[in-house]
């Protein structure tokens, strides 16, 4: 029998490819939706290429008028302009503004959809066009100016490997499965997000399309009096926060950011981009030190003790006679929309509770109740009653449409209907098959792009915004019919919100926010004919409600403080309801009681509170509000220049280098990527070599032309091996060997409306090796190599994970699941031996074609407190062709090592039937450790508990004989999450781990031995896999 060596180095790659580099090394051309139904055109403007797809021309063309405005105020204040034009994709195929900065690839990618529907924990002072592109503009000037390499080089990857020995296993070449595994970045630009992000939004004095306005001025000031200001460190990262940490990074920022401005003038800001430029600066304090002449935390310091002084002496304006209601619901930290059912007995309103992020559900809560209850997912915006109350309306992000785009639609729920879904339906859901809505929904709309729903009295007509193209429109949706007529049509890219019918159904009052950057209240009849402004001052007005008796309750900013007012319609007069130290939104009147319920923005985000009808009722001086019009802002794009069609534009080649140890060797190499500007072409590429020549070299091209990603991936993997043998028996001696695989995999994936993703492929795998060998006396030395494996496979897979959005969510999910199921045909030609009486090799090989199937699931649910419990099931089974002796096992899973159970070594475990359970409880050591160290911010420390069984057998009379029983083992898990140069995720596990049973034998006459202690760590950008594996 040939003994074959296993090429190992091939698992190791596929178990660490993915953790080696950050999740958005390749930024948004990750995505696996594609559009090809799109046709793309493109605008040339003297500084920019903008390029567009169809039904998107008039919101490219203003923001090609709008990139030229801002140009020159940004490229000046930082005496930096790009080499090349910058792109921007101007994109309208989703409802939402995933706009975002690239200066690998000098491209800005700009959504049009504003942030001020989805996002409330951001106001709107200004024009969000020119808000938005402005900010990612001067990200991308900014960034270059600090970097310490060219902008296409992220940074040194040093990363290193250690091997496990499979000390029984002759077969296995080099070494086993990697039990260490370590990849960190020496980045070439090193920012705190504070000063990024407060800079990109300060952008610069003459293109301030951004403003510190009283919403950002709210959460400052209740996180000084109350104590949660973040600290410097914690504005020095993003990492371990929830959607309020977040936004209060870019809050924080931009109030530090323009403290620096006010007292060492804005040419500061571009000096401190200039001395983070050294290339052995990797500490932003040395920069602060360099350019303002103090350190980061007195500056830090002394724009705190600012802040306490002003926000005290505001507070004791404030005092003198206040109304803030009481609490009625706090959980969470988003609590927006209340409205009261029409008998008044219960409380509908929109929460996060439960969720770290801003994602929220439609909630109801009964009058003498406090515990909320879900009504429905995923609710966004305003919401509303029918008249009689048997159904909410809620508007909702539908699933994919057939070509891939998510769009609002409007949709009711029947609060009183807790009927399930039936036991196909959820079993379905679990796996990303479910598309249907639960009994007692119904879906209004499809693909109408509709938010900030409301019944018409009659309830016959709903009365919404509509988006589409960078504008809003009022709609009108007949229920009966499903017909949609535009009320009022913006085209110039005035935003629209929350509509309200008046009590007899004749007009409609909304909140207006225009070019002029001031945000109104209009009323529009419902007949039709143009608005009129009804409540205009110089702060921001918003959120009408109608008061029983045809009055008008809203909220304004007017002094500087979001409260509630009360409009008498008829005479213009205005009374204050409220005087709160955060802000008051969302009113809405009890239709019976004495009291308004609106959201409160309190010690830790939105509440909800209601408060009484009248409150204060202190009269506001005439001329603060009024009904005047505003001044027409012209969004004049007639200067833009004419789309042409657009041509494929390469964007040029990424590469970080890379300094590996492994197996012992030090290797240089490189991680490299190239695009074409629309993501629909891309290449990647990785390599490492040695000085003895051990190549690995992967290289990955997908085309994303067609609704299928198509895929095509090569690879050559070599080792030499140092040997220097005798073999005496043949007269000969072995100075090296060289193992080598190479691979070609032709594909295609596409991802599915429900999340899941198919991926179909062809593989072809050669592996082999060559000896350098002589006579024993050394003469007649040559290197003579064969061919072990020709291996052609066909392979279909399925692949599900719905893991939840969370803080822990790396380091300790605890909702949702992993799926993964995976076919494949296998025609395989195997090294049998070799022709006899030749003088020149010539390999015999034996044909093995058979299936193989695994299945892979992974469970995960929270646990008592913060911890979370986990579960997986796998099971492997391939035909019995391969239990002929010729196969050696080599064909067999393997259910050991770092990808299974740890108790194991990779190889020592071993069969063509597979079955794994495993479960694992995780439980914070340390939470919100909040410590700068050197480079490294720590987050969390969690500790993990786990263990399970398994089994790798055969299912022939010689798996008793070589013990290949049941396996049981157990360990233990320290993972460690944090932030290295303030931007980039850190993730650490190290684990002990002990199996329990005697080693499977390869040979009935091998001593028996106890697997015992085995050690792993691994040291990544984010935790590889599985319950109770890695």
């Amino acid at each position: 029998m040939i003994r074959r060596r296993f090429p190992f180095w091939l698992a190791a790659a596929c178990l660490t490819i993915a953790g080696l580099f950050p999740t958005d090394a390749r930024g948004q051309f990750f995505s696996d939706i594609n559009h090809p139904e799109l046709d793309w055109f493109e605008i040339e403007t003297e500084h920019f290429l903008i390029t567009h797809h169809n039904g998107a021309e008039a919101f490219a063309k203003r923001v090609a008028v709008i990139a030229e405005e801002v140009y020159g105020p940004i490229t000046d204040l930082y005496d930096f302009e790009p080499d090349s034009k910058p792109r921007v994709l101007v994109r309208d195929i989703d409802d939402a503004n995933r706009s975002a900065y690239y200066p690998g690839t000098n491209t800005i990618d700009f959504w049009a959809t504003s942030l001020t529907h989805d996002f409330e924990l951001r106001g709107a002072k200004t024009d969000w066009v020119r808000n938005v592109f402005t900010h990612e503009f001067t990200h991308l000037v900014s960034s270059q100016v600090a970097r310490k390499t060219s902008s296409r080089i992220q940074g040194v990857y040093l990363q290193t490997f250690f091997y496990q020995e499979e000390n029984r296993r002759e077969d296995v070449s080099v070494t086993g499965l990697p039990n260490v595994i370590a990849s960190v970045l020496l980045p070439s630009e090193i920012l705190p997000p504070w000063f990024t992000e407060g800079t990109a939004q300060y952008m610069a004095a003459a293109a301030q399309h951004d403003t510190w306005d009283s919403h950002r001025d709210m959460i400052l000031r209740q996180a000084i009096l109350n104590d949660r200001l973040l600290t410097y460190d914690q504005m020095s990262v993003f990492g371990a926060k929830s959607g309020l940490g977040f936004e209060q990074v870019y809050d924080h920022g931009y109030a530090l950011t323009l403290y620096i401005v006010n007292r060492f003038g804005e040419g500061a800001l571009g000096r401190l981009y200039r001395a983070m430029s050294r290339k052995w600066r990797y500490d932003f304090d040395g920069a602060v030190r360099e350019a303002l002449g103090l350190s980061a935390r007195a500056l830090y310091d002394d724009w705190k003790m600012s802040l306490q002084e002003r926000y005290d002496l505001q507070m004791q304006t404030l005092a003198t006679d206040s109304a803030v209601g009481e609490v009625r619901y706090d959980k969470g930290y988003v609590n927006l929309h209340p409205r009261w059912s029409p008998d008044g007995e219960t409380l509908a309103f929109l929460s996060n509770v439960g969720g770290d992020y801003g994602r929220t559900n439609l909630l109801t809560l009964a009058a003498d109740d406090t515990t909320a209850e879900l009504i429905a997912p995923g609710a966004r915006t305003a919401i509303d009653w029918s008249s009689d109350g048997s159904h909410l309306l809620f508007a909702r992000r539908s699933r994919r449409n057939e070509d891939g785009s998510v769009f609002w639609d409007l949709y009711t729920a029947d609060p009183a209907d807790s009927s399930g879904v039936g036991l196909w339906r959820t079993a379905k859901g679990l796996i990303g098959f479910d598309g249907g809505l639960r009994p007692g929904r119904e879906r209004l709309t499809q693909g109408a792009r509709g938010i900030h729903p409301a019944y018409s009295p009659d309830d016959r007509t709903i009365a919404f915004v509509q988006n589409g193209g960078g504008n809003n429109h009022l709609s009108l949706l007949d229920i009966a019919t499903g017909d949609i007529r535009r009320l009022a049509e913006f085209t110039d890219g005035t935003q629209l919100h929350t509509p309200v019918w008046s009590p007899d159904g004749t007009r409609i009052a909304f909140s207006l926010f225009g070019l002029d950057g001031d945000r109104s209240i209009a009323l529009i009849p419902t007949a039709g004919g143009p608005h009129k402004y009804l409540v205009r001052s110089d702060g921001t007005d918003r959120d009408p409600c109608w008061d029983t008796d045809g009055s008008l309750v809203f909220a304004s900013d007017q002094d500087g403080v979001f409260n509630l007012y009360n409009l008498n319609v008829g005479t213009t007069e205005v009374h204050r309801i409220t005087r709160v130290p955060g802000g008051a939104f969302h009113p809405d009147v009890h239709p019976t009681e004495d009291k308004i319920a609106f959201a409160h923005y309190g010690d830790d985000g939105f509440e909800i509170r209601t408060v009484e009808r009248k409150g204060l009722w202190e009269p506001v001086p005439p001329g603060i509000f009024s009904t005047r019009a505003p001044v027409v802002v012209s969004a004049d794009t007639t200067s833009s220049p004419a789309s042409r069609p657009y041509e494929t534009d390469l964007l040029g080649l990424l590469i970080s280098p890379r300094v590996a140890l492994d197996v012992g060797k030090l290797k240089l190499g490189f991680y490299a990527f190239s695009t074409e500007a629309l993501g629909k072409q891309s290449l990647f590429v990785q390599g490492l070599v040695s000085h003895d020549r051990d190549l690995e070299i992967f290289a990955t091209y997908e085309y994303k032309g067609w609704k299928p990603t198509f895929y095509f991936t090569g690879f050559r993997v070599t080792h030499h091996v140092e040997e220097d043998i005798l073999d005496r028996d043949r007269d000969g001696r072995v100075f090296n060997r060289t193992f080598a695989l190479n691979g070609l995999i032709l594909g295609l994936r596409h991802s599915l409306r429900g999340g899941g993703v198919l991926n179909t492929n062809i593989e072809y795998d050669r592996f082999g090796n060559s000896v350098d060998q002589a006579q024993f006396n050394g003469q007649n030395r040559a290197v003579i190599g064969a061919t072990f494996l020709n291996s052609i496979n066909f392979a279909a897979s399925y692949r599900y994970s719905n893991i939840a959005p969370g803080i822990d969510a790396q380091i300790s999910p605890s909702s949702g699941r992993s799926l993964d199921v995976r076919y494949k045909r296998n025609f395989d030609f195997f090294l049998k031996g070799f022709e006899p009486n030749t003088t020149i090799v010539i390999e015999q090989f034996q044909n093995f074609f058979y299936d193989q199937v695994t299945v892979d699931w992974s469970e995960y649910r929270g646990g008592p407190g913060d911890s979370s419990v986990g579960l997986r099931v796998y099971g492997g089974w391939m035909g019995d062709v391969v239990d002929d002796p010729e196969a050696d096992g080599y064909f067999d899973f393997r259910l050991g090592g770092l990808p299974f159970m740890k108790g194991y070594t990779f190889f020592s475990m071993e069969g063509r039937k597979a079955a794994m359970l495993r479960g694992a409880w995780r439980f914070p050591l340390w939470r919100k450790i909040d410590r700068q160290t050197g480079p490294v911010h720590s987050d969390h420390l969690f500790g993990s508990i786990y263990g399970g069984l398994g089994r790798a057998w055969d299912g022939t009379p010689e798996d008793d004989l070589l013990l290949r029983s049941w396996k049981k083992d157990a360990g233990i898990q320290l993972r460690y999450e944090g932030t290295t140069f303030y931007e980039f995720p850190l993730a650490v596990s190290l684990d002990v781990a002990y199996g329990f049973d005697d080693i499977p034998l390869q040979e009935i006459t091998d001593p028996v031995e106890r697997s015992g202690l085995k050690l792993y760590l691994t040291v990544l950008f984010g935790f590889l896999g599985n319950v109770g594996s890695h």
